[in-house]
């Protein structure tokens, strides 16, 4: 009596021709429905609620199956029953097996050998197929091919997977399902435009049922079944069937795939993690290549590989590492470079700066190359490495025995091998040259280190030597000082008591020469002083005696002395800053000295009416200062650093004529620096020098090093 309801009740929904058509499959769970229904009822008052509901429900599931019987193709032919699928339940039971089979696995071949034998089995056919869509490739390529009874008939397979090398548009049936998203059934192949007449009998084909596998409006491939039995048709039952099991098979595949993809990149990622773990390990540039070629070759499953390195200078790349090569090749393998221009292919990797491959070399013409084909492999794939927008060399990887296909994901992980060993490559290099220069900077600092202790020795012998001299030179210099000393004061002695008319009256000619001796005399005894206190000096034993006087007494007393000399020329001699009573703690013979020699050079280098002037100043609360300005010829810019030096003189304009040893300014820096002060002059050519010395004001102590130090701030 249920049965009846649900076929009056389809009647109304789906048109009186409705119960010839209509499955008991779908009787089947309309009554599951309805016994729902009454025992909810027999728990809940909202009885009428609840029956509009199921109603709703019931007439949604009636309506989607007229909707899908009408979208069955005009060229399709009336479907004959099947008495496989008699009981609805039976349906039922295909679609749990083929849950259960979906869920077994995620790898993809294995998982379409179950759903192609499941489905096979469950919808009654004699053969399941299935073509996945490559849109790389944008052709359909065939996939698996089972029989209801889980066998593969070998023959049938390989006219099969020759359906792969056609392009997408020549497998019609399945082209046609997937752009109408919607199942074709063909139960008179013979007769159907869509089925190539060769076809017919290759595949001994009865009728054929193609179905979309269609995933979030994702259209993958298609599912197709076929008979191979005269009379064995497909019903709009397992049309129904076949597409209900399409959505789990697209469902499946689709989870499979990215099951297959988050693996691929699981793998890609360990073997970019292997390949640099194994090429930072070390930095032996032979060793990193090796190791970069395994990795490389277990990751694409190649049979063997290579690095090359680019010879950029000679146009070739030249065999550097390898791994797993045979015997036999080996040795040609790092005999021979290969030339970019005689290896087309190579050429092409380094132009495009990505991988590329042949899967078929025997036949590529770019693997003319007379040594590839001397190796006779049947495919290879070469990677370019690069670093710093530079090219480095390639991987090359070979398979052997058999044509290797290659996928975008496997190019993509060899291209970041590659990458890295150009890194690794770089990085290498790198170490190498900081470690050749690092030996050669080693043997470079060695020998000149070497060549420094030869100098230093040759300096030390030399200031040994030097040192000698200049001791020999100072003892010759007293020895002669105190020799010429002594007949000296004799004749200067005997001059002046001439002069002093002891001998008698002198004439003006006698007095004239006799003062001409006299200044000669007088000149010589200040050289001899000079030389002597020049060597007194260097061989320290010039003794400083400080006290405290007034450096203003000190210069006008200098200035007094030296006042005829100036008045022969006819100079004007200056002092000021005398009524500071500027005190200084010095030796008050040694600072006259000093101001003697300042003022006296001031003099005698300052032309005929000129002016000397000595000004006396309490630089800051340590020392005083002494500045001796003239209005003479001023010294040249590159002679003021020597005019302090020993014997050296200035020789400009007047200057020319002035006499001396030139140990003057040399001893009163002497003097000066014993004092703890200090000596300067600045000058320019034609306005005048200026010379300044300090003195400290406080008594100075002088350390174990010989350095002199304020005493007050000792205390």
């Amino acid at each position: 009596m249920a049965a009846r309801i649900v076929q009056q009740f389809a009647r109304h929904f789906l048109g009186r021709n409705t119960s010839a058509r209509l499955h008991p499959s779908l009787i089947f769970m309309v009554l599951l429905l309805l016994a729902a229904l009454a025992f909810t009822l027999s728990y809940r008052r909202e009885q009428a609620t609840i029956i509009g509901v199921v109603v709703l429900i019931l007439a949604g599931i009636l309506a989607i199956y007229r909707a899908r019987s009408d979208e069955i193709p005009a060229v399709t032919h009336e479907p004959e029953r099947s008495p496989d699928l008699a009981h609805g339940h039976e349906g039922a039971a295909a679609l749990l097996d083929i849950s259960r089979a979906v869920s077994s696995t995620l790898n993809l071949k294995e998982l379409l050998r179950l759903l192609t034998q499941r489905t096979a089995a469950a919808c009654g056919a004699d053969v399941c197929s299935i073509f996945l869509w490559d849109p790389v490739s944008e052709r359909v390529v065939p996939m698996m091919s089972q029989l209801a009874s889980g066998e593969q008939v070998e023959d049938l397979w390989e006219r099969f997977k020759r359906l792969g090398d056609m392009a997408g548009g020549h497998i019609p049936p399945v082209i046609a399902a997937m752009e109408r998203r919607s199942p074709i059934l063909m139960n008179d192949p013979a007769t159907s435009p869509l089925i190539p007449r060769g076809w017919v009998e290759m595949f001994n084909l009865k009728s054929v049922l193609s179905v979309p596998l269609i995933r979030q409006d994702r259209v993958l491939g298609a599912l197709v079944l076929h008979q191979m039995t005269d009379g064995k048709g497909f019903s709009d039952a397992q049309v129904f069937l076949a597409s209900t099991i399409a959505g789990q098979v697209a469902l499946a595949i689709e989870n499979a795939k990215l099951f297959q993809a988050t693996q691929d990149r699981l793998r890609e990622s360990e073997t970019l993690l292997a390949v640099s773990q194994s090429i930072s390990s070390t930095l032996d540039l032979r060793e990193t290549l090796q190791r970069v070629a395994r990795e490389a070759a277990v990751a694409s499953g190649a049979d063997s590989s290579g690095a090359y390195l680019l010879d950029a200078a000679q146009g070739v790349i030249r065999p550097f590492a390898s791994h797993n090569l045979p015997g036999w090749v080996s040795e040609p393998f790092q005999r021979n470079p290969l030339s970019l221009r005689a290896f087309p292919l190579v050429q092409e990797a380094f132009d495009r700066r990505t991988s590329v491959f042949s899967s078929d070399v025997p036949a590529d013409p770019r693997c003319a190359h007379p040594a590839v084909r001397r190796l006779a492999f049947k495919s290879c794939l070469i990677a370019p490495m690069i670093v710093k927008e530079k090219f480095i060399g390639v991987l090359f990887l070979v398979w052997w025995q058999k044509a290797h296909a290659f996928t975008p994901e496997q190019l993509q992980l060899m291209d970041g091998v590659a990458r890295q060993a150009a890194m690794a490559i770089d990085n290498a290099s790198a170490y190498h040259e900081i470690e050749a220069l690092n030996i050669s900077l080693e043997d470079k600092i060695a020998q000149r280190t070497r060549e420094l202790a030869e100098i230093n020795r040759a300096l030390e012998d030399s200031h040994r030597k030097l040192q000698e001299l200049d001791r020999v030179k100072s003892d010759f210099l007293l020895n002669v000082s105190h020799e010429l000393r002594t007949p000296l004061t004799a004749i200067k002695g005997s001059v002046d008591n001439m002069l002093d008319g002891i001998t008698g009256q002198l004439s003006e000619l006698q007095e004239r020469y006799l003062t001409r001796v006299q200044a000669n005399a007088d000149r010589l005894v200040r050289m001899i002083n000079d030389l002597l206190d020049l060597a007194r000096i260097e061989e320290g034993r010039v003794r400083v005696t400080p006290t405290l006087f007034s450096l203003g007494g000190l210069a006008s007393e200098v200035l007094d002395s030296l006042r005829p000399v100036a008045a022969e020329k006819s100079l004007e001699l200056g002092l000021t800053g005398r009524e500071q009573q500027v005190l200084v703690c010095a030796d008050r013979d040694k600072v006259g000295q000093v101001l003697l020699n300042l003022i006296g050079n001031a003099i005698k280098f300052t032309a005929l009416g000129g002016r000397v002037d000595v000004e006396l100043a309490g630089e800051d609360d340590e020392h005083a200062g002494v500045r001796i300005t003239d209005t003479g010829e001023g010294i040249p810019p590159e002679e003021l650093p020597r005019i302090f030096d020993k014997f050296y003189q200035v020789q400009l304009g007047i200057q020319a004529k002035a006499k001396g040893t030139g140990l003057g300014l040399s001893i009163a820096k002497s003097l000066v620096e014993l004092h703890g002060g200090r000596i300067w002059a600045d000058s320019q050519v034609g306005r005048g020098s200026t010379f300044v010395f300090t003195l400290p004001r406080r008594p100075q102590i002088e350390d174990r090093s010989g350095a002199v130090r304020d005493a007050a701030r000792d205390t």
